[in-house]
């Protein structure tokens, strides 16, 4: 398959081989994984690298998905623990993984999710600060094509963004002008400017009908460069280890036929379930292995308000961070609110069918030792689930009972509230830290137990953000790319 710029596919420069062709050549660095944790570490390697990308599903144009979704490559995973009810692990199995269901939600990290430790504490430090990783976030938003504006006193920059913000909700609009200080434009990744037709803004961003997010498939062209193959239909199943130091990786095909490869370096860049298990069964026994699995926990609530909404540029155009920081965080999670655009019911009234608010609340959590993955007999990944934290249920809780004091209008009544299943963020697992008693890599992803093996992704996030995770995962790959 040849594609070029713009289409969604691998390209010319990420050869394509079959299993034996791997075989027969030597390699520097084998990547498991075609998502943003393994496309970023492969963008920060250095030049001169013969490199192999392994990826457990198939290739699919964007135009074989909208014909049959995506669902289908869903994968499901066996779930135990005390939770009322059992949780959705979001993990598609395929080309660009699961970049092809994101929504487009491209902000930063607040400053102070990387020292709350500080204030909280049962949180694990982050080896890292915002100073830290902000230059490999202007690198990832340059190449996502983010749209943005208007955070700059909330998140710091040392560069504008690269587009400028989609036009907002008329709430978005009186929010900010009222409260610049809290409401600001979200950063998107849906584009409004770019390489990739502008969003549609019709809500449906988790399969865009016009390929306007950046998807891994339809942005390879960031990714090419001289050495890479991409082996596709291939499971990674473990990293060869000895005298402490990965030399190689078990592949399994989907017939079941097995190949061991050499390499110098390998680099996991699945997601944090799948991450864990290829460790678990490589023998690897970090005592924070497995452990900690989390995302954050969110609540949908739609409000009557008296002014009216919506008509704005993209899905979702609003962020507030009135119940983010401060000293709350003590004892109830960070809450980031995102303002939506598109409406799932208009209200009745004559003349004020759009005096609504479609507003999600999402609250970081405090991982948990016990929420973990393991293996079953068969090696296959299994979870254990006992639900989320009392500080993230308390944030929400929180921000919700305090709504009127961050809106510039009236609230007439709530109309409808939800909390979500999943925020489809998996993270923690192989969590970063000094210590390798109570982490498993460190600030540049590398394993503290095995040298020459990086375990990449949100698996690496000691605690829960509330903001959304691609970012800064994508960031934190790119920069363990540089560091080899």
């Amino acid at each position: 398959m040849i594609l070029r710029k713009g289409q969604s596919g691998a390209s010319d420069v990420l050869n394509t081989i079959t299993l034996d062709g791997a075989r027969a050549q030597t390699w520097d660095v084998i990547i498991a994984g075609s998502s943003f944790a393994a496309m970023f570490f492969l963008r920060g390697l250095p030049d001169g690298l013969r490199v192999l990308v392994v990826e457990k599903g198939p290739m699919r144009t964007h135009d074989q998905d909208l014909a049959v979704g995506t669902d289908r490559d869903l994968e499901d995973f066996e779930q135990s623990g005390s939770a009322a009810e059992a949780k959705t692990w979001v993990a598609h199995t395929k080309f660009g993984g699961n970049s092809n269901c994101l929504w487009g939600q491209a902000p930063r990290f607040h400053p102070s999710d990387f020292r709350l430790s500080e204030v909280h504490a049962d949180s694990a430090p982050w080896p890292i600060t915002y100073d830290d990783i902000e230059p490999f976030y202007t690198e990832v938003e340059a190449i996502m094509e983010v749209a943005g504006g208007g955070n700059e006193g909330i998140l710091p920059r040392s560069a504008p963004f690269p587009f400028p913000a989609h036009i907002p909700t008329r709430t978005d609009a009186a929010c900010i002008a009222a409260r610049p200080d809290i409401w600001v434009p979200v950063p998107s990744a849906r584009s409004n400017g770019g390489n990739r037709a502008t969003c549609c803004a019709n809500g449906v961003c988790h399969r865009c009908p016009i390929d306007a997010k950046f998807t891994i498939s339809n942005s390879v062209h960031a990714f090419e460069r001289p050495g890479v193959w991409l082996l596709t239909g291939v499971e990674l199943r473990q990293v060869d280890i000895a005298n402490r130091r990965a030399v190689g990786a078990l592949l399994r095909d989907q017939n079941g036929a097995e190949v061991r490869l050499r390499a110098d370096t390998v680099a996991l860049g699945a997601n944090a379930i799948f991450n864990a298990a290829i460790m678990l069964r490589s023998g690897m026994a970090d005592p924070a292995l497995g452990r900690y699995l989390h995302e954050q926990t969110s609540r949908l609530i739609h409000l009557d308000v008296d002014h009216p909404n919506y008509f704005g540029g993209s899905s979702i155009t609003g962020h507030c961070y009135g119940f983010y920081d401060g000293e709350h965080r003590a004892t109830s999670g960070a809450v980031l609110v995102e303002n939506y655009n598109a409406p799932s019911a208009l209200r009745t009234e004559r003349d004020r069918w759009t005096h609504r608010m479609a507003l999600k609340l999402i609250a970081e959590d405090i991982p948990d030792a016990e929420n973990r993955v393991t293996l079953d007999a068969d090696g296959a990944p299994a979870i254990t689930w006992n639900g989320h934290s009392a500080y993230g249920i308390s944030g929400l809780d929180r921000a919700e009972e305090q709504m009127q004091s961050i809106l510039p209008f009236t609230i007439e009544g709530i109309v409808h509230r939800e909390d979500s299943r999943t925020e489809a963020h998996i993270q923690g697992t192989h969590r970063m830290g000094a210590d390798p008693a109570t982490s498993v890599v460190n600030r540049t992803l590398r394993c503290h137990s095995v040298s020459g093996l990086f375990a990449l992704g949100a698996g690496a996030f000691p605690t829960s953000s509330a903001s959304n995770p691609t970012l800064t995962l994508s960031a934190l790959s790119l920069m363990a790319g540089r560091s080899l």
